[in-house]
């Protein structure tokens, strides 16, 4: 259970003196009280250091998540995951869509540049092992990507693997699937961390840049579910560029949140209405709404907040 530690503290209304229900928060050095009168009421708006509020990340839809590389985050296999690595952080060429293209690439490759050996390798496994067409080229992709064992290997694998490796086709062949979209997440958003004395993180290349303190690639963004559909509805109508720009502007606005809550940027909106008794203002009402993420969010809802409670409080003593 959470509780919030009240602190007597007073404010000078027109001359009059009121109690307010919390400690304003210490931006309230900067911010004007917000105050409004009606029906011989006052109501004084302001706000309140809110330290009780749940990562927005994990409290809101629409907020995507933020994926780390730090040695405590406990987040290794998930981010390994949405880039399309392995457990040692290289590029997991074993995935099915990989080979699957690295063995068209191959054929391809083997069909053009080796034409004449193919032909010459297809007729032999003819002669000798009643093989069709189709059967050599399997038989030579099979003994090329090395899933035949227990065998020589034949001219042909020999002949082409002067020229290109199976690993290299590989590799070729996750860039490409990363690229688009077949490997890992295709809506995932590099970031980088910037740590001295607290944390910022920011778009690679966006934010602070420090040699020391900054580390590149820390971390990384990816949708949840609800942004998830957003974006998958721009990839079929415009493209997965036009998606992967949007995501970026997502993860931008979600880091906007996420600093401000890792900086305790984190209020209350507090109304409270007094009305008039001798020198002093006697509070009869209070309000509190918790939770604002961003100084600019609270300040926006003060006067909303203001104007809703002192309107109820004097419908209240009418």
């Amino acid at each position: 259970m959470n509780f919030r530690t009240r602190k007597v503290s007073e404010i000078d209304v027109d001359g009059l003196t009121a109690e307010l229900s919390f400690e304003p928060s210490c931006v309230m050095n900067y911010v004007e009280h917000k105050i409004e009168k009606q029906g011989g009421l006052v109501a004084v708006g302001y706000l309140v250091d809110d330290h009780d509020v749940e990562n927005p990340l994990d409290d809101c839809d629409g907020m995507g998540h933020i994926y780390s590389s730090h040695r405590h985050s406990g987040q290794h296999a998930k981010m390994q995951d949405v880039l399309g690595l392995d457990s040692d952080w290289q590029r997991d060429l074993s995935l099915r869509v990989v080979e699957r293209e690295a063995e068209s690439a191959l054929k391809a490759l083997v069909s053009t540049r080796f034409q004449v050996d193919l032909v010459a390798f297809i007729l032999e496994c003819a002669n000798n092992n009643g093989m069709s067409r189709d059967q050599a080229i399997e038989y030579f992709a099979g003994d090329f990507t090395g899933q035949l064992s227990y065998h020589r290997e034949t001219w042909l694998t020999e002949k082409v693997r002067e020229q290109v490796t199976w690993e290299s086709l590989l590799d070729e062949a996750w860039q490409l699937a990363r690229l688009s979209g077949q490997v890992g997440d295709p809506y995932t958003v590099m970031l980088d961390c910037y740590e001295h004395g607290g944390q910022v993180w920011s778009v690679t290349g966006s934010g602070p840049q420090c040699l020391f303190d900054t580390a590149r690639g820390a971390g990384v963004w990816v949708p949840d579910q609800c942004l998830r559909e957003e974006l998958d509805s721009i990839k079929t109508n415009e493209g997965i560029d036009a998606a992967r720009s949007r995501a970026v502007e997502f993860a931008r606005q979600a880091l906007g949140s996420y600093n401000a809550w890792l900086a305790g940027d984190c209020y209350g909106v507090a109304v409270d209405v007094f009305s008039t008794e001798g020198d002093r203002l006697k509070r009869i009402d209070e309000s509190a709404v918790w939770g604002y993420v961003g100084r600019e969010w609270a300040e926006e809802s003060l006067s909303e907040e203001v104007s809703a409670v002192l309107g109820n409080a004097v419908l209240k003593a009418a």
